[in-house]
């Protein structure tokens, strides 16, 4: 009988430490509809968990949980995000040890409901709120009427988009005036404020407080500016020279899940595939098995690396969950390292790299097939070569080098010219059943500006969509006007518009 009530003793103790780490969150909103979800998520880095929906009933919602965090501090959003007449954002929320947190509000303008709380990160986030809120409750509102205007056009979209850029601009400013108020040692939430700032200043045309916010950055110890965030804050406000296509590759430190490190270079001699990618992104996850394919297929020629920007702690649970037979890595710096270094913006982003080292290509985004689309684009045809070949009057380059283009579809296989006719010979790489079309007011524009246009087409009918076989590639030929048998070189024009192909300097010599 003793030993069973030491047991249960031990077991009560155990339930009383749980309870004092817990904390909740309760929120009574007027207006808020019965029925309406709201998602508690928990922040980690770049991504945001979902770790309790309520659902409303009499303009209430509450939850409550354990503190997950050895810090003993949880950042949370409280988000509507399934409720179209809500903007989107969030409410932050810091949840610590037995933290009583009151939410309140008026309408479902979310970033700005009322937070009552005692921790103390919480009210100095508040602070900023309340500092501009009237300004985030516009901001807010032209978040809501792009919404209901996705079917508008562009035009009218843009004149809400660039009210928004203005008003973040003066809330900017008025953070920047908090903040040169606050004490030294700065703290997480004066570090994340600065970190918001430094993103105006990368992403926000026309951001009025570059030298102002660099003002605040000076004001960080040398620990602040080496922890991830302010290698953050220090790639925005001092971007590193990034990498374009044609250049060598940016290369560092990059860890495996066992810690072990490795570089970029270890793996030259084979095509390399680098892709930045996230947990949290759902495109990256939807890549992962296409990417398995691609390993397969060109394992001889290929090394895929993927590069989490995620927290090790994220990344080292995404990894057990997601199958990856390819090489798996993190430089443990999320936007600051090689993110920083090749310009991502957005994620998935893929670098094709060369056997040598050399940036090849770079894109952002992910559709079903179009990774095997590049590959074939870029890996099986990468060994073609200009050749010339001139019978009489007659001369046929295949693969002609080019200056320029701005379209990975088309590749001009063959020019054969004759003072009758010039036969381009076009393939064309799309991802299977997609399409492609053609203008019928394609040309070609020689090298004293003159004008070629179209006699004839054969395998596609311009203007109408051509949609491609399963294999992503198809072949067809475009008959022009003659060009001057001692042409060196000429334009394929689609037309001039945004969007309009066109392979610029296509070379008749070598």
């Amino acid at each position: 009988m003793k030993n069973i009530l030491c047991i249960c003793l031990f077991l009560l103790g155990c339930l009383a430490v749980q309870a004092q780490h817990e904390y909740t969150i309760e929120g009574k909103v007027k207006g808020l509809k019965d029925g309406t979800v709201v998602t508690l998520f928990l922040s980690d880095g770049r991504v945001g968990t979902t770790v309790a929906t309520d659902t409303v009933k009499n303009e209430s919602f509450r939850f409550q949980r354990a503190v997950s965090e050895s810090s003993g501090i949880d950042r949370l959003d409280i988000s509507c995000y399934q409720s179209p007449e809500f903007p989107p954002m969030s409410l932050a929320i810091f949840g610590a040890p037995d933290a009583q947190i009151k939410v309140s509000g008026t309408n479902n303008l979310i970033y700005t409901w009322k937070v009552d709380s005692p921790v103390k990160e919480q009210q100095e986030h508040n602070q900023f709120v309340e500092a501009s809120r009237d300004l985030w409750d516009a901001y807010q509102g032209l978040f809501i009427q792009r919404g209901a205007m996705r079917s508008a056009p562009k035009a009218e979209r843009e004149v809400l988009a660039a009210a928004q850029d203005s008003i973040m601009n003066i809330i900017g400013g008025q953070d920047i005036a908090l903040m040169q108020q606050m004490p030294v040692p700065v703290s997480t939430v004066w570090m994340d404020k600065l970190f918001e700032l430094s993103m105006n200043i990368k992403f926000l045309p026309g951001f009025a407080y570059k030298q102002e916010t660099i003002a605040l950055y000076n004001r960080l110890s040398e620990e602040q500016k080496n922890t991830v965030r302010g290698l953050e804050i220090t790639a925005n406000l001092f971007p590193p020279t990034i990498v374009k296509e044609g250049d060598e590759m940016a290369d560092a430190d990059l860890f495996d899940l066992n810690g072990n490190v490795h570089h970029l270079s270890d793996f030259k001699g084979k095509y390399i595939l680098l892709d930045f990618w996230s947990s949290g992104c759902g495109p990256c996850i939807m890549a992962l098995p296409e990417m398995g394919e691609i390993q397969e297929q060109y394992k001889d020629r290929l090394t895929i690396v993927s590069l989490s920007t995620d927290t090790k702690k994220r990344w080292v649970a995404a990894s057990a969950e997601h199958k990856m037979t390819w090489v798996n890595l993190n430089d443990l710096k999320l936007t600051a390292g090689l993110y920083a270094k090749y310009g991502v913006k957005g994620i998935p982003n893929y670098v094709l790299i060369s056997p040598e080292g050399k940036i090849i290509k770079m894109w952002m985004g992910y559709g079903e097939g179009s990774l095997k689309l590049k590959m074939r684009r870029f890996i099986d045809a990468s060994s073609h070569e200009m050749v010339i070949n001139q019978r009489g009057k007659v001369k046929i380059v295949d693969y002609p080098s080019v200056t320029s283009t701005n379209t990975e579809m088309l590749e001009i296989k063959q020019v054969e010219l004759t003072d009758s006719a010039t036969v381009i010979r076009l393939k064309a790489y799309q991802i299977p059943k997609n399409w492609i079309r053609l203008s019928p007011d394609t040309r070609l524009v020689g090298e004293g500006g003159s004008s070629y246009t179209i006699k004839k087409t054969e395998g596609i009918t311009l203007g109408k969509e051509f949609y491609m076989p399963e294999s992503g590639e198809a072949e067809f030929s475009i008959t022009f006007e003659p060009l001057p048998l001692k042409s060196k070189s000429f334009d394929f024009m689609e037309g001039t518009a945004a969007g309009d192909w066109q392979i610029n300097g296509v070379k008749l010599v070598k």
